[in-house]
């Protein structure tokens, strides 16, 4: 009886050879030295702007992956960044973990991030530079003290740079024109007819809530108008609801609000349908800082769009330039701000809110 013929496997497929920069010198037709330092960013890479394209072409069409392990064992780097935040329920953290991680990784970088741990915040923040996890840090902080973010900042621990924040004796800060955004929402409410008009800020002491404040009092006052002006103790919806229901009740007169932040403006909201305020048939607000979940909101939430991914940017060049050995810098992002027109302003009315308001059911 004949044996069966034995099965043969067909033969795996063979593995894709990874591109080198070899390969991406041979194609662009220049020396494979030359090619390392363009893709590297190094300052001494003495291309024309013509050669620099045709390599970076060239490694577009070849595909190539640096190989970071290698790279961060010749140049003593981890080619990684890392992003503190004090929490990720601020919609504006997200819109800058995104831009801030497309960035860094067009720059050649990974990034991690993490939020602050309540009595562990020197750790929470100098962990990742002692222990050589990252090269550098970004900070999006608005409840650290400047005592302390200046204790973090030149400590030695390693570069270090903030987003919206500018604390004195710190100097690597990239910062949007807050000032320029709250007056907008104020030109709003002159143009609405709005003359009674009130702003929730965060905690008196940050400095992103001076900014804002300053600019919103100051298209106020060339309107002649002088707005109520009040602080809460955090800058989520938690203070901006209690903020808003003491505005509801001891200033009934307002027909406007300006919310400083995209959370105290949905607090504001929340107090709002508690207290049965209609907005916008009673009170107009607008909220600095947009996101998508401001279609979402009952009524839909009309706000002031600042430039976070051009912010989040540039923070991560500069972040870079730092751990290449450049001198800190400071930037303020100008790009003018954008006023968001949605259902939660309108043209003021005659409003007779003396008593205090009712609860919903």
């Amino acid at each position: 009886m004949a044996k069966a013929a034995r099965k043969t496997r067909p033969a795996p497929p063979p593995k894709p050879k990874r591109v080198t920069i070899r390969d991406v010198a041979a194609r662009a037709e220049v020396d494979v030295s030359l090619v390392s330092r363009v893709l590297n960013n190094h300052p001494k890479a003495s291309a024309s702007p013509t050669t620099r394209e045709r390599i970076l072409e060239a490694a577009r069409t070849l595909g190539y992956q640096p190989n970071v392990v290698a790279r961060g064992l010749r140049m003593a780097r981890t080619w990684t960044l890392g992003l503190m935040l004090p929490n990720l329920t601020n919609p504006m953290y997200a819109e800058i973990i995104r831009a801030a991680e497309l960035r860094a990784r067009e720059r050649g970088y990974g990034l991690v991030f993490g939020t602050h741990m309540d009595g562990e915040e020197d750790a929470t923040f100098t962990r990742l530079l002692q222990q050589g996890r990252v090269d550098g840090l970004l900070t999006a902080s608005g409840v650290h003290g400047d005592a302390f973010l200046r204790r973090v900042a030149n400590g030695g621990f390693g570069p270090l740079v903030m987003i919206n924040r500018r604390v004195r004796g710190v100097r690597p800060t990239v910062t949007l024109d807050d000032a320029a955004g709250a007056a907008l929402a104020m030109e709003h409410f002159v143009e609405l007819g709005h003359t009674a008009v009130a702003g929730i800020f965060g905690p008196s002491d940050i400095d992103t809530t001076t900014r804002r404040r300053v600019g919103f009092a100051a298209a106020g006052e060339r309107a002649g108008l002088k707005p109520l002006l009040l602080d809460g103790d955090a800058v989520d919806a938690e203070a901006g609801a209690a903020v808003a229901a003491r505005i509801f009740s001891e200033y009934p007169q307002t027909t406007a609000i300006f919310a400083s932040t995209f959370a105290i403006g949905m607090g504001v909201l929340r107090a709002a349908r508690r207290l049965g305020v209609a907005i916008p048939e009673h009170v107009s607000l607008v909220a600095l800082h947009d996101s998508e979940l401001a279609e979402f909101l009952t009524p839909s939430l009309t706000t002031v769009a600042l430039p976070v991914d051009e912010m989040a940017h540039q923070a991560v060049d500069v972040l870079i330039a730092l751990i290449d050995g450049a001198a800190p810098e400071s930037v303020i992002v100008r790009t003018p701000p954008q006023l968001k027109l949605r259902g939660s302003t309108a043209k003021s009315r005659d409003v007779n809110r003396l008593t205090k308001p009712r609860r919903s059911a």
